[in-house]
């Protein structure tokens, strides 16, 4: 197993496994977007005893950089 907490960490498998590191960096893009939901709730849906109609929620994805920032990607390297 290899654990991965740094960016040196990501240096170092480029360094040492071609192949694990094209892996890891494809792991990583995946990180790159997140799913939330943008469905419009009222003030204390989700509350017991709502006594409200159900509101289904919206899914969309949204870009979030924020594990790729924590490797040091994206911005500024």
């Amino acid at each position: 197993m290899i654990i991965i907490n740094t960016r040196a960490d990501i240096d170092a498998l480029a360094a040492t496994d071609a192949a694990a590191h094209a892996a890891f960096l494809a792991l990583l893009e995946g990180s790159r977007m997140r799913r939330s939901d943008i469905a419009s709730y009222p003030p204390g849906y989700g509350a017991p005893g709502y006594p409200g109609p159900v509101i289904e929620p919206v899914w969309q994805d949204v870009e979030d950089p924020s594990v790729l920032a924590r490797f040091g990607i994206g911005g500024t390297e």
